[in-house]
C-alpha cells in the first residue's frame, strides 16, 4: 500500500503543547536541542517553531505578542496554545512525541517510494539498496549526550584505567608492534585513521595485513573501490602462504610446493572475520547501510574504507565534498562505535621531492587534517623516483605518523611486494649512500 493511501500520523496536541510552553518559558528550548521545524506535522506549527527559536537564539524575548509581531502567527492562536499547557516542564516530552510522528511519517514516505521503485523499471538488486539506503538514513538519529560532572567521568576514567593496566586494552593491534607502541595499543573504536601514499608504495600490502591481523579477533569490513574482491583474496592468500603473487596469477607455474601453501594459507584465512565489498563510488550513505548490514549479519568493529578520492558526496565543489566525506565517516565511527582506516591518496608533489611526504601531500590535507585522530603517511626510499635503489634499502618501508591525542613519530616496517607481505622490520633502518642535498640538486630538485 501506498503512503497516498495512509492519514499521516501526527499529534497536534504534542505540537501545540511544544509551541505553548515555549511561549511560556523561552528557556525551555534548551531541553529540546534535537527538534527541528520539519518534524511538525501542520505547516504553521513549523513556522510558529521556526520564529520562536530564532529569537530566542537572538536572546529576544519570545511571548504572544512579540512572536507574533516577528511572523510566528495570529496572536489568538498563539494565545490559545499557550494557556493549553500549564507550564513548560513537560516540553521536552511533547518533543518526543512531535518527533516520533515525523519518524513515522517519514517511514511511510520511504516505503511508499521503495514500493513505488519497486514496481518500476530496473534490476531487483538496485532496488533492494535503494530501499536499504532510504531505511538506513531514517536509523541515524542524533544522539541526545548528557553532560557529565567531572566525579562521575572520574569514575569511568579509573576503572578504565585500572582495566588496561591489567592487560584489559580496549585497543585493537595492527600485528605491528612498533606501530601499537606509538599509537598506545593500536586503534580503538571511534577513531579515524587515515591511510597515505603514492601508488606502489605498498598502502594495499599494509592494509591489508593490517586488516588479517585485527580480523583474528574482530569484525573487519574492507570496502574496495578499486580492486576487486577476487584480487583482495589473491594478495590475502600470497601473504599469508608466502607465495609470489605472480604465481597466482599464473596457476600453471605453482609447485607441488607452492599448492600446499595456499592450501595452508585458505585454511588460516577461513577463521578470519574479514568481510571484503567492490562496490564503486561509494557515497557516505552506503558506507553506513554496509557497516549496518555487517553489524547485523556478520558483527563489525573495523571499517577499511579504499579510498577516499574515489567517493562521491554533496557539496558545492569537490574540496566540500571531501571535507563532508571525511567528517561524516569521523561522526560514523562514534555513532556506529567503529574504527575507521581510511585511505587516501597523495599528491604528485611527492614524489617530485626527496625524503619521506609531509601533511601537505594529502590530497585536501585541510578536510582530513580536521577530521582524523590519526594520519599515517606511507614511504619507500626504493620505490620513490629520487630514491635509493640500493638493496639494503629494498624491503624498507616507513611510516610517518601525526596524532591527535599522542606524539608524533616514526616506524620501520619490512615489506615485500611480491609475497604481499608487511612485517615488523627490527633494529635500525638502512644507511644513506648518497647526500639528499646533491641527490635533489642533480635532479633539478630543491
Amino acid at each position: 500500500m501506498s503512503e497516498r493511501a495512509i492519514v499521516p500520523p501526527y499529534s497536534v496536541e504534542a505540537e501545540q503543547s511544544v509551541i505553548g510552553g515555549l511561549l511560556l518559558d523561552n528557556a525551555a528550548l534548551l531541553d529540546i536541542p534535537d527538534l527541528e521545524a520539519k518534524h511538525f506535522y501542520r505547516s504553521e506549527h513549523q513556522q510558529a517553531f521556526r520564529v520562536i527559536r530564532s529569537m530566542c537564539m537572538d536572546a529576544k524575548v519570545a511571548d504572544v505578542l512579540t512572536a507574533s509581531d516577528a511572523g510566528a502567527g495570529a496572536i489568538a492562536y498563539l494565545h490559545e496554545m499557550a494557556q493549553s499547557v500549564p507550564s513548560a516542564r513537560n516540553v521536552a516530552q511533547y518533543a518526543g512525541i512531535v518527533r516520533e510522528r515525523w519518524l513515522e511519517r517519514e517511514l511511510i514516505r520511504a516505503s511508499g517510494e521503495a514500493i513505488d521503485d519497486a514496481v518500476g523499471m530496473g534490476d531487483a538488486k538496485s532496488k533492494l539498496d535503494r530501499a536499504q539506503a532510504r531505511l538506513a538514513a531514517l536509523s541515524i538519529v542524533k544522539a541526545d549526550q548528557a553532560s557529565v560532572r567531572i566525579d562521575e567521568a572520574l569514575i569511568e576514567f579509573l576503572a578504565r584505567l585500572d582495566a588496561e593496566a591489567s592487560g584489559k586494552s580496549d585497543a585493537i593491534s595492527t600485528g605491528l608492534t612498533d606501530l601499537d607502541d606509538l599509537m598506545d595499543g593500536g586503534l580503538r573504536k571511534g577513531e579515524l585513521m587515515v591511510l597515505g601514499a603514492r601508488p606502489k608504495m605498498g598502502k594495499t600490502a599494509l592494509v591489508l595485513s593490517v586488516a588479517r591481523h585485527m580480523s583474528i579477533n574482530h569484525a573487519v569490513l574492507f570496502l574496495s573501490q578499486e580492486m576487486p574482491v577476487s584480487q583482495l583474496t589473491a594478495r590475502n592468500v600470497a601473504a599469508e602462504g608466502g607465495i609470489n603473487i605472480a604465481k597466482l596469477r599464473r596457476p600453471d607455474l605453482l609447485t607441488g610446493d607452492d599448492w600446499s601453501r595456499v592450501s595452508e594459507a585458505t585454511e588460516l584465512l577461513r577463521s578470519r572475520r574479514l568481510i571484503m565489498d567492490e562496490q564503486r563510488s561509494l557515497t557516505l550513505l552506503d558506507v553506513r547501510r554496509k557497516v549496518m548490514e555487517c553489524k547485523r549479519n556478520h558483527g563489525c568493529d573495523v571499517v577499511i574504507v579504499d579510498f577516499l578520492q574515489l567517493m562521491q558526496g554533496d557539496g558545492d565543489g569537490r574540496n566540500q565534498e571531501l571535507d563532508r566525506i571525511s567528517n561524516g565517516l569521523k561522526a560514523m565511527a562514534g555513532e556506529l562505535d567503529v574504527a575507521v582506516i581510511l585511505l587516501s591518496q597523495m599528491s604528485r608533489k611527492a614524489d617530485e621531492r626527496h625524503g619521506p611526504p609531509v601533511m601537505t601531500d594529502l590530497r585536501d590535507s585541510g578536510a582530513i587534517e580536521a577530521a582524523a585522530d590519526i594520519i599515517a603517511l606511507l614511504y619507500r626510499e626504493f620505490a620513490h623516483p629520487l630514491g635509493e635503489k640500493s638493496e639494503g634499502w629494498k624491503h624498507h618501508a616507513q611510516l610517518e605518523l601525526v596524532q591527535r591525542n599522542a606524539a608524533p613519530g616514526s616506524v620501520s616496517l619490512w615489506f615485500s611486494g611480491e609475497h604481499q607481505q608487511v612485517r615488523n622490520w627490527g633494529g635500525p633502518p638502512p644507511s644513506k649512500t648518497v647526500n639528499r642535498g646533491a641527490r635533489a640538486r642533480s635532479s633539478g630538485v630543491e
